[in-house]
């Protein structure tokens, strides 16, 4: 659930305390993720659910509201702000996040750091691998799979605040804490060793998800119920014209409609990026409830 939060001025951005929160569309996730200096947030989803993009949607926002953002996704955003810098490098180390955050996007400093799908990362080779000699070392036992992914994750060297997300294919149990529910090798469990805090996302109904906030392996987790509209589906333009009807500004579907008469059938990226205009502007009315009162309902340029 992307916003729009009007034309982006890099110039008109004023000076930021990196150790203010990064601002989120959601007051009640704001409060309970604390995104703030140092702080290394994990949130659990369910696969297929409109909270997996949270990523996404939080980077593309903090952008948007002049944070410089690295994104690291397997997935490009179809809106990428001027000040989001998104890597979609299949596996990306330690090492190559860390030399794009120690880097400048566009002059400024990055302030914000998300991975999603976190599960991809692998750390560097541990600097002592090429000495190892089996025969001398018979105690030696090679890191497990959580243990390279922890470690992938520790060698992150950075002060801004950074979000992690995993994805399930299953409902998370907010009932129950991650170590309850799953082995410790498990990307969710290596989350509470990696992440404080970690989020446990559950949806409840349309417009409602429940959150577990585990700070730690110790019991005391906080349940938090936080709004967020489901977005229609628009998977083809059948659906979308549908989800235009419904939520859409008035004329939407009509401008949908004369906007795609004029565009040859075989011009393929002219249809995506009308396609993609109109999807989105059904995600932000879709969100309106929650959104700040920036968002706007006027059209979108889109770029032919």
């Amino acid at each position: 659930m992307t916003s729009t939060i009007g034309s982006f001025d890099e110039q008109s951005q004023t000076s930021r305390d990196p150790q203010d929160p990064i601002p989120t569309p959601w007051e009640s996730f704001s409060a309970i993720a604390e995104l703030i200096y140092r702080h290394k947030v994990g949130v659990v989803v369910e696969r297929g659910t409109p909270e997996t993009s949270l990523g996404t949607d939080l980077a593309v926002y903090a952008a948007e509201a002049g944070i410089p953002t690295l994104l690291c996704t397997p997935r490009r955003p179809p809106h990428v702000p001027p000040l989001l810098l998104v890597d979609t490098h299949a596996h990306p180390t330690s090492s190559r996040i860390n030399e794009r955050l120690q880097a400048q996007h566009r002059g400024k400093e990055f302030g914000f750091l998300v991975v999603e799908d976190y599960e991809r990362m692998s750390p560097d080779e541990y600097p002592y691998v090429d000495r190892y000699d089996p025969i001398d070392d018979l105690d030696y036992e090679p890191p497990t799979p959580a243990e390279e992914l922890l470690r992938a994750v520790q060698m992150l060297r950075t002060s801004v605040p950074s979000l992690f997300t995993t994805a399930l294919p299953t409902t998370p149990d907010t009932s129950r804490s991650l170590l309850e529910t799953f082995p410790a090798e498990h990307p969710a469990s290596v989350l509470t060793d990696a992440c404080k805090p970690v989020l446990t996302l559950h949806r409840t109904d349309l417009r409602t998800v429940q959150a577990r906030v585990d700070l730690s392996s110790t019991p005391g987790a906080q349940l938090v119920t936080l709004l967020w509209p489901t977005v229609p589906a628009m998977r083809t333009l059948a659906e979308l014209r549908q989800s235009l009807t419904a939520y859409g500004a008035a004329g939407d579907r009509d401008r949908f409609d004369t906007e795609l008469d004029a565009i040859a059938l075989d011009d393929l990226d002219q249809i995506s990026g009308i396609v993609q205009t109109y999807r989105q502007r059904v995600i932000q009315r879709t969100a309106a409830a929650i959104l700040p009162a920036q968002a706007t309902d006027e059209p979108d340029d889109h770029q032919g």
